[in-house]
C-alpha cells in the first residue's frame, strides 16, 4: 500500500438505493426488527452506549381512546409507546416524580411522596374482568375530555378536568367494588384479597396521607400552619403520644368523613396495583423506568412526620431568582441532628430519608438523585425572613446559607454522612450501582459537597450539552441535551440574538468544534469541510450534530420526549408559572406525527439510524486518532503511515455493515408518503 494514500470504505448517503419507494412514513413490520437490531442496537454496541432513556414524564404519555385529562406510565397506551422507544434504541424513561400533585400546585416536584398520584390510574382497566368490572364501560365517556389535535404530535393535558374526573371514577369503582364483594362476585372477591394485602403493607401511611387531604379540604389550604385547630395542626405527634383529645378527633374525622377516607385508599389500592402491572410487563419486555427521587418534601409530610424535621427553616438555591436572588422554594427541611443516632444507626430523620428512597424505587429499576447538593451540604433558609417586596425578595432581611456554614445547626456533620450510610446502601440493595444511578449535581456548589461528593466517594454525574462540550467530559456521566425544564434544541438554534454562546460564539454549539470533534481523522479533511458547510447552512443540522455528540461522549444518555418528536414546545418553563407548565404530552397519533416529521422537508424529530451514523463515525475517527498517537515515536513524533491506513481501512471495512444498514434506514425514513 502506498505512503500515505488513503484508502476506506466510502458510502454515498445521499444516492442509497430506494428499495422499497413507500414506508407510508412508518418501517414495515418485517424491517422493524432487523433496523432494530442491525442498524439501532449495533451501532449503540459498538459505541458502547449502555443506557438511552427518554425524559418522558408520566403525564407526557399520550391518552388511549378515553381521555381522562392526563397520559399515564401504566396503561396500555404506556406499554405501546415503550415498545415504539425500544424499536429506535431507547431502553428506559426518565421519569418525574410519581407522586400526587394538587390542584393548586400541578408541578410534580411539589408531589407527595409516599402517596402515588391517582390520576395515572388506567380507568378502561376498570372496566374489565380483572378488575371486576366496578367502573361501568359508560363511564368513560360520561368522563371523557375533550380530545385536542393540532396535527404536531402533541396536545395539552387539562389537570382540572382530570382531579374531577379521578374524584369521581374512585368513588364509583369503591362503591361497585363494595356492593360486589358484599354479593359474593368471585372477581370481586379476588381483587379484595389484594386489597386486603396491600392495606396490611400500607395502611398507616395511605391513612395519614387521607386525613391530611380532608383537613386540607376543610381548612380550604395545605398550608398547616393557618389551620385553626392546634389540635389538628399537631394530630400526627399527638396521636403517637396517645393524647386522649386528639384520639377523639381522629375518630371523629374517620367517622366524618369515612367514604373520603376509604376511596382515597382504595384509589392508591388501584395505582399501586397498576404500577406493579407495568413493572411486570416491563421486566418481560427490558424496559426501565428511572424514578426521580425528590430532594424536598410535601407539607403533608411534614405535617405527618413533624419530629423529622427543622422549624422555621426551608430549602433553597443561593442564586437564580429575581435579580438573581436567592429562590425560596419553601421546601421543609430534614434535622441533621435526627438522621442518625448516637450509636451510628439511622435516627427518625435517617429512617425516613431511607424509607423516601424504597417508596421510589419500589416500582422502578433506578433512580435519579435530584439536586445531590441538597443531601450533603443544602442551601437553607429561615422562613420567617422572607419578605418580599414589589416581586423582589429583600436582602436585607433574609437569612439564609449552606447549613455547614450555620452555626449549631449540623455540628457533627451529620449531612455530609447521607450519600455513604443511607442513599448507596439503599441503592446497592437494589442492584443499582454508583455509576447507574442518575445523579443530578448541576448547578451552584460548596467546597464541602465537593470534596464528599467528587473526592470521596468519586460519584458520576450529569453532562448537560446544552451549556458545555462533550469532548473531555467524563465518559461515565449521564449526558443530556437538554431536560424537563430546558428550551429545546430546535428553539435554540432558532435563536437569533448572536450573543448566544451556543451560535456562533465560542461555545458547545460552535460549527468548528462540532465539525472538528465529529471528524477527527485529517484523512477526512474533506469532509469535515463539507459537515462545516451543511451546519453553516441549516440550523437543524447542527441539532443533529449534538444529538452524534451525545452518544460520543457518554455511555448513558438521555434526550427529553420534545426533541426526540421535534416538538417546538417547552414542558416547562423553570422558575416561571406559565399556563402551559407541566401540561405538554404526545398526542394520540405520536408515532404518525413522528414518521410525518421525519419525511418532511425540513423535519426536526430525531433520525436516529442519522445520528447514530455521524456519532459511529466519529467514535472511527477517534480510534483511529488514538491508533496514530499510540504508535508515533518518542523522537519525532513520526508515524508509519502505512500502518495507520491498514488501522483505518480494517476498522472501517469492519463497521461497514453498521454503516451501510444506518445509511439506509435513515433514507428509509426521509421517503415521502
Amino acid at each position: 500500500m502506498q505512503v500515505g494514500k488513503i484508502t476506506t470504505y466510502k458510502t454515498d448517503y445521499t444516492r442509497q438505493p430506494k428499495l422499497a419507494p413507500s414506508f407510508e412514513r412508518k418501517l414495515k413490520p418485517e424491517e422493524i426488527d432487523d433496523y432494530k437490531d442491525n442498524a439501532i442496537l449495533a451501532a449503540l454496541d459498538y459505541l458502547g452506549t449502555q443506557s438511552v432513556a427518554m425524559i418522558l414524564h408520566g403525564s407526557c404519555n399520550p391518552v388511549t381512546e378515553y381521555d381522562m385529562g392526563i397520559g399515564s406510565p401504566c396503561n396500555k397506551k404506556a406499554e405501546e409507546v415503550i415498545n415504539f422507544e425500544m424499536t429506535h434504541g431507547f431502553n428506559a424513561n426518565q421519569l418525574g416524580p410519581m407522586g400526587e400533585v394538587t390542584r393548586g400546585d400541578i408541578s410534580p416536584y411539589s408531589a407527595t411522596v409516599f402517596a402515588l398520584n391517582k390520576m395515572f390510574i388506567d380507568a378502561e382497566a376498570l372496566t374489565t374482568d380483572r378488575y371486576a368490572n366496578i367502573l361501568p364501560p359508560e363511564d368513560l365517556t360520561d368522563f371523557r375530555v375533550n380530545y385536542e389535535n393540532n396535527g404536531k404530535g402533541y396536545t395539552y393535558s387539562k389537570f382540572f378536568e382530570s382531579f374531577e374526573n379521578y374524584d369521581r371514577i374512585i368513588k364509583d369503582s369503591y362503591h361497585n367494588f363494595i356492593d360486589k364483594v358484599r354479593n359474593g362476585n368471585p372477581a370481586a372477591l379476588e381483587l379484595d384479597k389484594e386489597y386486603h394485602d396491600f392495606k396490611l403493607k400500607k395502611k398507616n401511611k395511605v391513612i395519614m396521607a387521607a386525613l391530611f387531604q380532608v383537613l386540607s379540604n376543610t381548612y380550604g389550604t395545605r398550608d398547616v400552619a393557618v389551620w385553626e385547630s392546634e389540635i389538628d395542626r399537631n394530630l400526627p405527634e399527638l396521636l403517637e403520644k396517645r393524647d386522649k383529645k386528639a384520639i377523639d378527633r381522629y375518630k371523629q374525622i374517620l367517622r366524618r368523613s369515612e367514604d373520603d377516607i376509604n376511596s382515597y385508599m382504595f384509589g392508591q389500592f388501584l395505582i399501586n396495583k397498576q404500577m406493579k402491572e407495568n413493572k411486570q410487563f416491563r421486566d418481560t419486555v427490558g424496559f426501565e423506568y428511572i424514578n426521580d427521587n425528590l430532594v424536598g418534601n410535601d407539607r403533608s409530610e411534614e405535617w405527618m412526620y413533624p419530629e423529622v424535621f427543622l422549624k422555621d427553616f426551608r430549602l433553597g438555591c443561593p442564586e437564580g431568582g429575581e435579580g438573581n436572588a436567592p429562590q425560596v422554594w419553601d421546601i421543609p427541611v430534614i434535622d441533621p441532628k435526627k438522621l442518625f443516632n448516637s450509636d451510628g444507626t439511622l435516627g427518625p430523620a435517617g429512617v425516613f430519608l431511607k424509607e423516601k428512597l424504597e417508596a421510589a424505587l419500589e416500582y422502578c429499576e433506578n433512580l435519579r438523585i435530584d439536586h445531590a447538593l441538597g443531601l450533603v451540604d443544602p442551601y437553607i433558609y429561615k422562613k420567617s425572613s422572607v419578605n418580599i417586596v414589589d416581586g423582589y425578595l429583600n436582602r436585607e432581611r433574609f437569612y439564609g446559607n449552606n447549613i455547614s456554614q450555620i452555626h449549631g445547626l449540623d455540628p457533627y456533620g451529620d449531612y455530609q454522612k447521607v450519600l455513604e450510610k443511607i442513599v448507596l446502601p439503599v441503592l446497592a440493595e437494589h442492584g443499582i450501582t454508583p455509576d447507574k444511578a442518575v445523579w443530578e449535581d448541576l448547578g451552584t456548589t460548596t467546597w464541602i459537597f465537593d470534596d464528599i461528593y467528587r473526592n470521596k466517594l468519586r460519584l458520576p454525574g450529569m453532562t448537560q450539552l446544552h451549556w458545555v462540550r462533550g469532548e473531555g467530559s467524563p465518559k461515565e456521566n449521564w449526558a443530556l441535551m437538554g431536560s424537563h425544564d430546558e428550551d429545546t434544541a430546535i428553539n435554540l438554534v432558532k435563536k437569533t440574538d448572536l450573543s448566544h454562546s451556543w451560535d456562533y460564539n465560542n461555545g458547545p454549539w460552535h460549527i468548528d468544534y462540532l465539525a472538528g470533534y465529529l471528524n477527527q481523522d485529517n484523512a477526512r479533511t474533506e469532509e469535515r469541510e463539507q459537515f462545516k458547510r451543511q451546519l453553516l447552512a441549516n440550523p437543524l443540522e447542527r441539532v443533529k450534530a449534538k444529538f452524534a455528540e451525545l452518544f460520543v461522549s457518554s455511555n448513558r444518555i438521555q434526550i427529553p420526549f420534545t426533541d426526540f418528536f421535534g416538538i417546538d414546545e417547552r414542558y416547562n418553563e423553570k422558575g416561571k408559572k406559565t399556563a402551559y407548565n407541566w401540561k405538554l404530552r404526545l398526542s394520540k397519533d405520536y408515532q404518525d406525527e413522528y414518521y410525518k416529521n421525519l419525511s418532511s422537508d425540513n423535519p426536526t424529530a430525531l433520525n436516529m439510524p442519522e445520528i447514530l451514523r455521524m456519532a459511529v463515525q466519529a467514535r472511527i475517527d477517534q480510534q483511529v486518532v488514538q491508533f496514530r498517537r499510540e504508535h508515533a515515536t518518542m523522537n519525532d513524533n513520526s508515524v508509519d503511515e502505512n500502518k495507520v491506513a491498514e488501522y483505518r481501512f480494517n476498522l472501517h471495512k469492519q463497521l461497514k455493515p453498521v454503516l451501510d444498514k444506518l445509511a439506509y434506514y435513515e433514507q428509509v425514513l426521509k421517503e415521502k408518503e
